[in-house]
């Protein structure tokens, strides 16, 4: 596998193995926030990809997790903001 974000998995379908990627996976799962889909990739790949050890992955993960709550809040409150103003 020449992708750093390939991994063999098993697909309990098709009774065989297949290859995905952490991208298939976020679009699988309908990940739409950048942040979201940042620290998810940290959090799969933590400490593997060679140039980063776990601790730092897992440090920018969350600082990721962080920043999609605060894209979360700001949405939640245009639309509260809009509906009551619109």
């Amino acid at each position: 596998m020449g992708n750093k974000y390939d991994r063999k998995v098993w697909d309990k379908y098709e009774d065989r193995h297949c290859v995905v990627d952490v991208y298939r996976v976020l679009d699988a799962f309908d990940v739409t926030c950048p942040a979201t889909a940042h620290a998810i990739k940290k959090l799969l790949c933590a400490g593997i990809r060679g140039h980063k050890d776990m601790e730092q992955d897992l440090s920018e993960a969350a600082q990721s997790i962080e920043e999609a709550r605060a894209i979360a809040r700001q949405k939640r409150r245009s639309t509260e903001g809009g509906a009551a103003n619109g």
